[in-house]
């Protein structure tokens, strides 16, 4: 059962992009926030104009009002702004009972030494698939963060996707994995579908047979209790199509690829 103990809290959501939508969505939806009680920020009045439209919440373009009171801070922000914000309202944000931040690469000790030495922080990366209810969220726990805090942050997320709670140091690696992964997918689909095409399959054809076949699998790896690899060689018949295919992927150093790929997203993280 999921918790309502911050029903009533006022939560204030300084950026209000897709993942913060993702969200705000979810809280809305399960009842998690009072949508009376959300408050959201950004720089574009045109994507606050939308937010409030769509969930029936509060917005705000000035960030001192937003911050005004406020129990739980979302810092949903690119990382490049991170140091703007937190030198020019820290004051504001310290005041908070709960600080969340969901931008890659950035520290829950960065974030405190900018703020209050009482603040807690707690860290999250949560993916896109949030946006539909089915995303991959870690959370961890700054300095001051108590594994109450932890597990509150992790069942308000739990209604947008599936949540681990990890060690701080692994926050770049799973960033890598699965906060950037969805866009390995997309990037798989879009070239499978594209030589789909061109081995004769009507775009509309293809594009069906291909989405499916990712969804389908996806669903395949979590409800089957099997692992990867093992379902792999349960598709993978001698002398097969498959087999083949698979060659040509190992034949092409496929997963040094993968490796060398997840390798530079998580340096670009630490780089952040």
């Amino acid at each position: 059962m999921i918790s309502k103990k911050f029903y009533d809290k006022k939560v204030a959501f300084i950026g209000s992009g897709n993942m913060a939508e993702a969200i705000i969505s979810g809280f809305v939806k399960y009842d998690i926030i009072n949508r009376s009680n959300i408050i959201c920020n950004d720089i574009s009045q045109e994507r606050l104009q939308v937010i409030s439209q769509k969930y029936a919440v509060a917005v705000q373009h000035d960030k001192l009002k937003a911050l005004e009171n406020a129990d739980i801070v979302f810092l949903a922000i690119k990382p490049q702004q991170f140091n703007f914000v937190l030198d020019e309202y820290a004051k504001e944000i310290s005041k908070a009972k709960l600080i969340v931040t969901i931008a890659a690469g950035i520290s829950t000790d960065f974030v405190e030494k900018k703020l209050s030495k009482k603040s807690v922080v707690i860290r999250v990366m949560p993916n896109t698939p949030a946006l539909v209810g089915k995303g991959a969220i870690a959370v961890c726990g700054g300095a001051n963060a108590t594994k109450e805090n932890i597990t509150d942050i992790a069942d308000m997320f739990s209604v947008i996707g599936r949540v681990v709670c990890v060690e701080e140091k692994l926050m770049n690696a799973i960033t890598a994995v699965s906060g950037s992964g969805p866009a390995y997918v997309f990037y798989f689909s879009e070239v499978m579908r594209n030589v789909a095409e061109n081995l004769g399959i009507p775009g509309d054809i293809a594009k069906e047979l291909v989405y499916q076949t990712i969804y389908g699998s996806g669903k395949m790896l979590i409800e089957s209790g099997l692992d990867d690899a093992v379902l792999r060689k349960n598709v993978t018949s001698p002398g097969g199509t498959t087999e083949k295919a698979m060659e040509e992927f190992m034949n092409s150093n496929f997963s040094e690829i993968v490796s060398s790929a997840l390798t530079k997203a998580k340096q670009r993280a630490e780089e952040l």
